[in-house]
């Protein structure tokens, strides 16, 4: 008998870097480790932090110097990422025994649906077993969340760290999700903290139940106002995408730069274009797109998936690049080098399906002007060819990093 509600697991790889290190050395059990390149001068950033390193204060990102100075003896060890992909390639192997529904959202964690294999009841030991089977075959100490939705699973499996097993269920949000600082919600990344806090938004609940719409739109920009208070309340129909990326179900583009990037302006120039030509995409097939999102590829080969869902579909590319910027600002880490930046848009919809709402607040005149200039665009392709007009893209060279 299949559940009535969805079950979802986000399944979190803890410190997994540190965690692949210890596997394959068990000396390094128990020990504060960190992994990052051991330089003379000591000003390696640090990848990852184990959690034994955590507890002297020590996290990701800072440097070696200021590791030692914390805690002497902490040990210093050499990242081998061909090591992590290994071990990522068995977490994910071992996912799909459990279920096809898998939706991987970087090299160390992703979604599970497991509505159709588990009911309610049984949904705790299964996460059990694959926490356990993970640690025993694999040495990979992991944290799951459970939710009724995504978000639930996500914000779930980050309460409770290492080896967690956490439920999150709409009726308790208000007990354990809406006392936690704005800033530790999902969705709401280092560019959208302070904006929702100059409106006095300090808390989860706080935004849950902000009744000021329109403040809050011009906060976050009117994209994903509707869609944070949402979730804030426990809400999200996003499904676990576990279909293959092609051209029906997603449109996406990406660059992958001819050395390791560390400038952000070079980063977000190439976004720009990345924007642009999805935009061009979809618009060339009549399509909006629900969910805006933005891949970043680290040089140590760590790959993220960042997304948002939107209030109203979109295809306009000055819609798409504003979300897409303010993602990467959101959630690029800001010291890291990149190798690979990529965007992408799904939940497609034909435009025709979609009625435009307008309201008191939309400047009439100006959508007019944007609509005029649309058209053109469209009326000088139709004449001249798609490549009559083109975004510009310059390939920095290395010399300009």
């Amino acid at each position: 008998m299949k559940s009535k509600y969805r079950i979802i697991f986000h399944i979190d790889m803890n410190c997994f870097f540190a965690s692949c290190e210890i596997a394959e050395n068990e000396e390094l059990k128990n020990k504060p480790v960190i992994i990052a390149h051991n330089d003379v001068f000591r000003k390696s950033i640090i990848l990852t932090a184990s959690y034994e390193a955590r507890k002297y204060g020590i996290y990701t990102t800072m440097s070696t110097g200021e590791a030692i100075k914390l805690c002497p003896h902490v040990v210093i060890v050499e990242p081998n990422f061909q090591l992590y992909e290994q071990y990522s390639e068995k977490f994910f192997k071992y996912l799909y025994t459990i279920t096809n529904k898998v939706e991987p959202m970087s090299i160390d964690e992703g979604y599970l649906d497991v509505t159709d294999i588990s009911k309610g009841s049984d949904s705790i030991d299964l996460a059990k077993k694959i926490r356990d089977t993970l640690l025993k075959e694999y040495k990979l100490p992991v944290s799951i969340g459970i939710g009724p939705n995504k978000f639930l699973a996500k914000m779930a499996s980050d309460m409770k760290k290492p080896l967690g097993i956490t439920i999150l269920r709409k009726r308790e949000i208000n007990k354990y999700l809406w006392p936690l600082p704005v800033g530790k919600m999902v969705g709401v990344g280092k560019k959208t903290k302070p904006r929702l806090e100059s409106i006095g938004i300090k808390t989860i609940g706080d935004l849950a139940n902000y009744e000021d719409l329109e403040r809050l739109k011009e906060a976050t920009g009117p994209g994903i106002a509707e869609s944070l208070i949402q979730k804030a309340n426990g809400n999200d129909n996003s499904k676990v995408d576990y279909s293959s990326v092609d051209e029906v179900s997603s449109v996406s583009n990406s660059h992958t730069f001819n050395y390791n990037v560390i400038k952000t302006n070079i980063m977000k120039d190439t976004l720009k274009v990345l924007s642009n030509t999805v935009s061009e995409r979809l618009n060339n097939r009549n399509l909006l797109a629900q969910t805006i999102g933005i891949q970043i590829k680290y040089a140590n080969f760590k790959m993220i998936n960042r997304s948002t869902g939107l209030d109203e579909a979109i295809n306009d590319s000055l819609d798409l690049w504003h979300i897409v910027s303010d993602l990467f600002d959101d959630h690029y880490d800001g010291v890291s080098e990149v190798r690979l930046v990529g965007v992408f848009a799904t939940r497609l919809i034909k435009k025709e399906n979609q009625i435009k709402q307008y309201t008191i607040f939309d400047d009439i005149s100006q959508l007019s002007k944007e609509n005029k200039i649309e058209h053109l665009l469209t009326k000088i392709k139709k004449q001249y060819g798609d490549d009559s007009i083109k975004v510009g893209y310059y390939e920095y060279e290395k010399g300009d990093n």
